[in-house]
């Protein structure tokens, strides 16, 4: 072979200088040039979470100190008071009765609806209503020959019980909400039996009906919806001024 003939292209000597003549930014040649960029990736990625995290902290900080300090009389509202008679450490009003702290704050982080927790809290309270009067009623002959009597009504109120959890996984998620409140609020994909569940475990919201009930309240107080109207409302104004009601009935 001649000294001036090319070099073959699949020869290790045509690769080794095809391979070193590849400058294409990015692109990591070497298992040492990949570590060092991993390094410097977790790196920048710690400094984003630290400057983040001292952010929230400073900012904390600062409104603690804010709430610390007293009201004085560079403050427009205070000055005011003063002038109308109010004095330091009084209570407001004519017979200096009312308020003497002024309204506290909630700081509040999520997303989720500003009536979320108290329809919550209304929910628990029915639940232990509910509970009671199924202890202190006890079972009878007539409420199972009325539940007979209504099982076309209970197939009604399922398929409606199916569509408020539906649409209660749907907005739950959309508020970043990744469990929900009740195992009822959201569909159940797989159904889960315990032979060793106590009796005392099995006391719970069983009855579909009040399911529905306490869903529908949910879905009403949390996201202004209507399921039998199948609307979200601007506001509560509007939903209990355009609906014509919170059950099938009304509808």
């Amino acid at each position: 072979m001649a000294d001036n003939e090319e070099d073959d292209y699949m020869s290790d000597a045509f690769l080794n200088i095809e391979t070193v003549k590849d400058v294409r930014p990015g692109l990591l040649m070497t298992h040492e040039q990949q570590r060092l960029h991993n390094q410097m990736k977790k790196r920048k990625e710690c400094q984003l979470i630290n400057k983040t995290t001292g952010v929230k902290a400073l900012e904390e900080q600062q409104r603690q100190e804010g709430l610390e300090k007293a009201i004085d009389s560079t403050n427009k509202g205070f000055s005011l008071l003063q002038k109308m008679g109010y004095k330091p450490g009084s209570g407001i009003g004519k017979n200096n009765s009312g308020r003497v702290e002024p309204i506290g704050i909630v700081l509040k982080t999520d997303r989720k609806g500003l009536g979320r927790e108290a329809a919550l809290r209304e929910i628990r309270e029915m639940k232990k209503s509910m509970i009671h009067s199924r202890r202190s009623a006890g079972p009878s002959v007539c409420e199972y020959r009325e539940r007979r009597a209504q099982e076309v009504a209970e197939k009604l109120d399922r398929l409606d019980l199916f569509r408020c959890q539906r649409v209660c996984r749907q907005m739950d998620l959309e508020q970043d909400i990744q469990e929900p409140s009740e195992k009822f609020f959201w569909p159940e994909e797989v159904p889960e039996v315990d032979p060793d569940k106590s009796d005392e475990e099995e006391l719970n919201i069983t009855s579909l009906n009040e399911q529905l009930e306490i869903l529908n309240f949910y879905l009403r107080c949390t996201y202004n919806y209507c399921v039998y109207c199948g609307t979200v409302y601007e506001n509560e104004t509007d939903l209990m001024e355009e609906c014509p009601g919170p059950n099938r009935q009304d509808h």
